[in-house]
């Protein structure tokens, strides 16, 4: 992950979940889980291809490394080999590292500002609505756990294990879902929003509108 924050556009949680949700329906194919190191190599990279050629660059960590993270001159998701393993072997841990760092490529880009390096002043600027790490987190989880299915499933241990993510992650998915002020539902028509790059358009009678943004296209 990033070793330090940066600030980026801010997105509420609710945001996050609306764009996180059209994600994880093209990610799965029927299933609860799917193959996340198959959907970075295979699905991601035509959807994103506007920030560039994403290119995945393995390296072996040492003591102090992170253990992925991402760069956007030019676009690289780095990422630990082990990690990288781990994840297409479906460990739940790993899985969430690189989630982490699809929500960086998905949400972020070139453009974001690093905060200060002094704690002080970190914590007096940073809200967590505009914090990459914290906009990435998020994200990760409800790719990994939309709020409707963790409802759905209504049981930390049955989502770990359908959702193959971690006891501590599928507990917290939970409970975020019970306190979720909007649940996000795949609703979405599956095509890129011209406005704001995210896929959440909606059907809205002859044309369609998009969740996030709210540009409309195809009316005339």
């Amino acid at each position: 992950m990033m070793a330090r924050d940066y600030r980026v556009r801010i997105l509420s949680r609710e945001d996050i979940a609306k764009i996180a949700i059209a994600w994880w329906s093209l990610a799965r194919s029927g299933q609860h889980s799917f193959n996340i190191c198959k959907f970075v190599l295979n699905v991601l990279p035509d959807y994103i291809k506007g920030k560039g050629k994403l290119v995945v660059e393995f390296y072996d960590q040492s003591l102090g490394d992170s253990q992925a993270y991402v760069t956007f001159g030019p676009l690289t998701l780095h990422v630990d080999r082990k990690i990288w393993n781990a994840a297409d072997r479906g460990e739940p841990y790993a899985r969430y590292i690189i989630a982490h760092e699809v929500g960086h490529l998905v949400l972020h880009d070139r453009h974001a500002v690093a905060f200060s390096e002094e704690e002080a002043a970190l914590l007096n600027y940073v809200q967590n609505e505009e914090s990459a790490e914290w906009q990435a987190h998020v994200f990760a989880a409800l790719f990994l756990v939309p709020d409707h299915i963790a409802l759905k499933l209504n049981d930390a241990d049955l989502i770990a294990g359908l959702c193959v993510v971690t006891d501590r992650l599928a507990a917290s998915c939970l409970d975020d879902a019970k306190n979720a002020k909007l649940i996000a539902t795949p609703r979405y028509e599956g095509e890129m929003c011209s406005g704001c790059g995210n896929f959440t358009l909606l059907r809205d009678g002859i044309g369609m509108k998009c969740d996030t943004c709210g540009s409309k296209t195809g009316y005339s």
